[in-house]
């Protein structure tokens, strides 16, 4: 065992939902380096089975979602790569009250540096709402008429 390399910090779990195109995402916080290769792995599998040029991430954070300068690189390169397979929008709902202002400065680092469109959301149900309406739009300018429960 290579005692240099650290165990990942945080806890990730994603299914792809086809019906509205919206890939879910539970976190738990905090993350490091390796975690962010364990999200790879994890969520990376999901986006492999997604066929659609337009979908969206619903992104629940639980604890402290924060994470060291390293691993928000790292996140910045595997948003780059989900925008290239597709992601058009991502909702992140934040449900650690604590620390909400340092919260939202590492995710919108993660963002910023993409053309992704991304809004934070207190309630995984207007979450969702948003993301339908993104993608639909989406869809529509694409002409892809199998969205067809998106205003559920």
């Amino acid at each position: 065992m290579d005692i240099d390399k650290f165990s990942a910090h945080g806890e990730v779990h994603a299914h792809f939902q086809a019906e509205q195109n919206i890939l879910h995402i539970d976190l738990v916080g905090p993350f490091n380096l390796e975690f962010m290769q364990k999200y790879e792995r994890v969520v990376g599998a999901q986006r492999k089975n997604i066929d659609t040029p337009c979908w969206g991430s619903l992104v629940n954070v639980h604890g402290l979602a924060l994470a060291p300068m390293e691993a928000t690189n790292a996140g910045q390169e595997i948003v780059s790569k989900a925008v290239a397979l597709g992601l058009i929008a991502t909702a992140v709902v934040l449900h650690e009250p604590e620390g909400v202002a340092m919260q939202k400065k590492f995710w919108s680092r993660v963002y910023e540096s993409s053309t992704l469109a991304f809004e934070y959301f207190d309630d995984t149900a207007q979450a969702t709402l948003w993301l339908s309406e993104k993608v639909l739009a989406c869809l529509q300018a694409h002409n892809v008429n199998q969205f067809n429960n998106a205003r559920r």
